[in-house]
């Protein structure tokens, strides 16, 4: 009889290790990442009866507390470093000591020394970039000091609609800004003048060009003319005839004076003395230009500026960011450019839940989990990243409810053993009078 005692005190004390799992469950419902623990049961060791192949067991107990890593639903945020994890996976995070902790929280920002860190201030892991590629090196991913690097321009092209009814000697100019080595504005000026139509060939309609460059308020020619000044010329229909298509006018170097520019910028390619240093006008297009060439027409209509393009780009400080499925941090930088400045890194384990729990949604690996197999989000079996979005707690309500009542009917009912075998001991004990 004493047995069953025993057995309902058991049962209690496993219906109570039940009622902490579900109390911490419910308490992190709304904790980012949390990941929900369940409660398992074993029978306690039976006893033989005298010796028979007849066992009376002896209780219960909690042979385990296991966490429950089933995906937890998605919540949208306005932040772009806010990342959740579509499938397997975890993300990885630094203290200070150097030791790695995982979690599913992907609640992120550029915290402390402009490293990207969680809510704890842990440095968050990834794969480390340099000028835009991937060095497949894993390390703090920091978004301080960002800078996109100038680019001096090699080639610009012109859209515009020069009036073939215009006046002998009206002057119709196109600026636009091009840029040196350094990541200086330069204003690119271009002079059209209307020659005169006596002279013309027939049915054509030709214009000059003069082509200057501007340093600090001062317009200086290219160093050669050949280049620098010309004609163009129309057909009948306003189309561009001369130059012939595919051939682009390639200007020389347009010279600063050292005086003028004693930094000793540069443009183009970067050479110097005569033919070097390019900058080139893609008037008809050339199977070496980067540029799609902008439609010039010399129609009876007032001329006009339609579009003007060039490459190259002073340099930029990084303004925004955004991070795609994959990972990939994209930086956008005040010059209009954008380059890659890291990749997040994801870890899964052979034995998941053999990882141990260490507060604030974080989890340490142990020689039960195994060591982290570290990829990128998307290979390997790991999952992809969803910016903009947190996973909540996969802790479920209606679940716990539930789990609460069976726990407190099973509590009742070892409470209802102990009390009855209380009663009937006392019946025992009552037979002496």
């Amino acid at each position: 009889m004493s047995s069953s005692l025993w057995s309902g005190i058991s049962g209690l004390n496993a219906s109570g290790k039940q009622m902490d799992v579900i109390g911490n469950n419910i308490a992190n419902v709304n904790t980012v990442g949390f990941k929900a623990g369940g409660t398992v049961f074993g029978d306690i060791l039976s006893q033989s009866i005298s010796g028979s192949s007849m066992q009376v067991g002896r209780g219960v107990g909690v042979t385990a507390v296991p966490t429950l890593f089933g995906q937890g639903s998605f919540a949208s945020t306005q932040s772009a470093t806010d990342l959740a994890i579509d499938g397997e996976g975890f993300f990885m995070v630094n203290n200070s000591d150097g030791s790695t902790y995982y979690t599913r929280a992907g609640m992120f920002n550029m915290g402390e020394g402009g490293y990207l860190r969680d809510v704890n201030g842990y440095k968050v892991q990834g794969y480390l970039y340099s000028n835009g590629v991937n060095t497949n090196a894993i390390g703090d991913i920091s978004l301080s000091g960002l800078q996109s690097d100038p680019s001096a321009s090699t080639e610009f092209s012109i859209g515009v609609n020069l009036d073939s009814e215009a006046a002998t000697g009206e002057v119709f100019i196109s600026a636009q800004t091009v840029y040196d080595s350094l990541g200086g504005a330069h204003t690119l000026k271009m002079e059209f003048t209307k020659l005169d139509p006596a002279i013309d060939p027939p049915g054509a309609r030709s214009w000059a060009y003069h082509a200057y460059l501007e340093h600090d308020g001062v317009y200086t020619e290219s160093n050669t003319t050949t280049a620098a000044a010309g004609t163009i010329t129309f057909d009948a229909n306003g189309n561009l005839t001369d130059p012939a298509a595919d051939v682009p006018l390639e200007f020389s170097t347009f010279q600063i004076d050292p005086d003028l520019n004693p930094s000793g910028a540069t443009f183009g390619d970067g050479g110097s003395g005569p033919g070097t240093n390019n900058i080139t006008w893609i008037v008809a297009g050339s199977p070496t230009t980067s540029l799609t060439p902008e439609v010039m027409t010399g129609y009876a209509s007032p001329s006009v500026n339609r579009s003007l393009v060039s490459d190259g780009w002073a340099s930029g400080e990084l303004q925004n960011l955004s991070i795609g499925d994959d990972g990939v941090i994209d930086g956008f930088f005040t010059n209009g450019q954008s380059a890659g400045i890291g990749q997040i890194a994801l870890a899964k384990f052979t034995n998941t839940l053999g990882l141990k729990k260490m507060g604030s949604s974080l989890f340490a690996a142990t020689v039960s989990s195994g060591d982290a197999l570290v990829n990128k989000p998307g290979a390997g079996g790991l999952g992809g990243i969803s910016p903009n979005s947190l996973e909540m707690s996969n802790a479920d309500i209606a679940t716990e409810f539930i789990n609460m009542i069976t726990a407190q009917k099973a509590y009742q009912a070892s409470a209802k053993v102990v009390s009855t075998t209380d009663s009937m001991m006392s019946e025992l004990m009552n037979i002496k009078r």
